[in-house]
């Protein structure tokens, strides 16, 4: 089966038309983010949500069965990391054989602190940086999210760097993208697919962008519509099939 199936067969992962959904700035995310805090809907409950979709796409590009297969999860000091230590954790439930690289050591970590004591208290190998990292069946890359800016640096860059030429899926954006303008300013993912979380961001369109994504998926972390309509985002659900989807581009139509 070609690697790329699984990501685009409806019966998979439904399809969605990407111009039928609201794309947003990061701004607009941040904002989202706050908001639905302010309800209730805490960062924990985000990132959980997050690694729960992370680790079923995953799934489908490691054929349906997670049974012996190596992956690494590489993770990141802020939330985006918290959701891909998540995705760990139900990957190596599911029967893979799951290694975390951290980019900081872990008192660096803040929100994602508590998905990490209990992948330590579940003895989930876990290294800091890239040192003697090989390269697994697939990468999840969950190093950068939404608000990195310039030049990804440090054990950031080191795990970003040992992406190259593996197969990689991203959380939210391929790490080293800034989402804020679509540029590329040093290391960067090269992703077979990226999942973005709660609705689409306008860089993800980009055409220095599209060839980093791959494949966009977009998954539901459960930020509740009054949410956009207190931000006034138009928004309509795109989840009502399943949890994640495939934004799929209409023939001919112009990225934004």
């Amino acid at each position: 089966m070609d690697a790329a199936g699984p990501l685009t067969d409806p019966t998979v992962f439904p399809a969605c038309q990407a111009e039928s959904v609201a794309w947003i700035t990061v701004a607009q995310m941040r904002d989202v983010d706050r908001a639905a805090v302010d309800l209730g809907v805490t960062l924990a409950r985000m990132m959980e949500n997050a690694g729960a979709n992370l680790a079923r796409v995953a799934l489908a590009l490691l054929g349906g069965d997670a049974r012996g297969r190596r992956v690494v999860v590489l993770a990141g000091r802020g939330g985006n990391g918290g959701g891909g230590l998540a995705a760990a954790r139900r990957l190596a439930g599911w029967g893979a054989e799951v290694e975390v690289r951290l980019s900081d050591p872990p008192e660096a970590l803040a929100p994602p602190r508590e998905q990490l004591d209990i992948l330590v208290a579940s003895a989930t190998p876990i290294a800091i940086g890239a040192d003697r990292l090989t390269a697994p069946e697939l990468f999840l890359d969950a190093v950068l999210g939404y608000s990195q800016r310039g030049r990804p640096r440090g054990g950031a860059a080191e795990l970003i760097a040992a992406t190259g030429g593996a197969r990689v899926l991203s959380l939210d954006v391929p790490s080293g993208l800034e989402l804020e303008d679509g540029s590329i300013a040093g290391p960067v993912v090269r992703a077979e697919a990226t999942m973005t979380l709660a609705l689409p961001k306008t860089a993800l369109r980009g055409d220095d962008a599209r060839p980093l994504v791959g494949e966009l998926h977009l998954a539901d972390i459960a930020v509740p519509p009054a949410v956009y309509a207190q931000l006034g985002i138009a928004y309509r659900s795109p989840f009502s099939r399943g949890a994640v989807v495939h934004l799929a581009e209409a023939p001919g139509a112009v990225r934004r």
